[in-house]
């Protein structure tokens, strides 16, 4: 799905993962942003978020170029963030109150969810109400307790962070960084996410936080054209785009420049812009823009940008399928 861009740019529920990122640390009271660039396209994200104004935030860039870990990231800010600061990874969707990161006052704040698939992540031990150790992706089973990407820090991480090592896969750890605080005697404070989070890393998870995010924040919005069509409930219809002689049942959106021809779109779908579906049913679905589909049935699919698929001489019945950008596919 990345070969053209970042990741954090993928569109779920009708904007970018990075977009629900920015616009939940607004509705916080975030006003100032700085953006690290990875190696992956990252002209695309300057030109898709600008200088933040217009979505009521000031952002500024910091190019850190190869990755070289999530501490190092960090520590490129140095000279840029005053003594306290949030960050926020830029695929991660958090839906949790960040009152308590904002407001900390110990060295460093970290929010923590259980999981049942610890290894996938990094974790931390807590004992009688404090962080006493953390494990990026530990091997054994030392906790469920997993750190979900959201982090406060004050000054005195850089400190740590330029003690620190490239671990096993040539980066510098934020879990290594954390535990330097902890080694050093500093008190990291931490809150437990009650409520619904996710690491945007497989197609499963995208397909869920598309769900999700439609469910709670879908609306009804009219501004493209339906003609001899049923558009029913919370449905978005981008300017520009034509639902033709079609069935559109939310929560679902349509982006710009899209066209419905002859189609069903059912819930918990997202289709990207500049889209053409024609004698096509399609739920529970994330179409990237730019996607053709023709006689086809799907569910449960991702289609990344650019894709076209088509039915050919059989193909019958309904598909699930995951496919990369500028794929071409005969069912």
């Amino acid at each position: 799905m990345t070969h053209t861009g970042p990741k954090q740019l993928l569109k779920v529920a009708g904007k970018p993962v990075s977009r629900w990122v920015l616009d939940h640390l607004r509705r916080s009271g975030v006003e100032e942003v700085i953006m690290i660039l990875g190696d992956n396209f990252p002209s695309k994200v300057v030109d898709y978020y600008g200088d933040g104004s217009k979505f009521g935030v000031k952002v500024k860039y910091v190019y850190q170029g190869r990755a070289r870990g999530l501490a190092d990231a960090v520590y490129r800010v140095k000279d840029l963030v005053r003594d306290r600061f949030l960050v926020y990874l830029g695929d991660n969707i958090v839906l949790q109150d960040l009152s308590s990161l904002l407001s900390f006052r110990t060295s460093a704040w970290i929010l923590l969810s259980k999981v049942p698939n610890p290894s996938r992540f990094g974790v931390a031990v807590v004992r009688e109400g404090r962080v006493i150790k953390v494990v990026e992706k530990p091997k054994e089973p030392i906790s469920d307790l997993a750190l979900v990407g959201v982090y406060a820090f004050t000054q005195e991480v850089f400190e740590v962070i330029e003690g620190l090592r490239p671990s096993w896969r040539g980066e510098l750890e934020i879990t290594d960084a954390i535990q330097a605080l902890l080694d050093s005697g500093r008190e990291v404070g931490y809150s437990l996410v009650e409520g619904w989070w996710k690491d945007t890393g497989t197609p499963e998870d995208v397909l869920d936080a598309n769900m999700t995010l439609l469910d709670q924040y879908g609306e009804r919005k009219m501004e493209g054209i339906a003609e001899g069509s049923r558009v029913e409930g919370r449905v978005v219809v981008e300017r520009g785009a034509r639902v033709r002689n079609s069935v559109i049942r939310g929560p679902a959106v349509i982006g710009e420049g899209t066209v419905v021809d002859d189609s069903f779109v059912g819930p918990f779908t997202s289709i990207g812009d500049n889209c053409s579906l024609k004698r096509t049913e399609v739920e529970n679905s994330v179409i990237l823009d730019n996607v053709i589909l023709e006689g086809i049935s799907i569910t449960d699919s991702i289609l990344g940008q650019g894709c076209r698929v088509m039915r050919g001489g059989g193909g019958r019945g309904v598909h699930r399928l995951v496919l990369g950008e500028n794929s071409w596919l005969s069912l």
